[in-house]
């Protein structure tokens, strides 16, 4: 039991870290847009990226939440 409660937040963990990397993609393609094109005209791609970024850090907190859960448990 001690054992499946790890696998299940290893297992968690490893889906957040995908989730993690394609909204780091996403963010370097904003990013990349913003540079090709100019800035004026863009207001919805920068809301958009602000959010992207909004949602990388509460990712990024949220995988060291459970890592630190993981540490407690071993």
């Amino acid at each position: 039991m001690f054992i499946a409660k790890i696998d299940e937040i290893k297992e968690f963990i490893g889906f957040l870290k995908a989730v993690f990397i394609t909204a780091i993609v996403i963010m370097s393609s904003l990013v990349a847009y913003l540079y090709k094109q100019p800035i004026d005209n863009n207001i919805t791609v920068l809301i958009a990226l602000v959010l992207d970024i909004i949602v990388i850090i509460g990712l990024y907190k949220r995988i060291l939440k459970e890592i630190k859960s993981l540490r407690s448990l071993k």
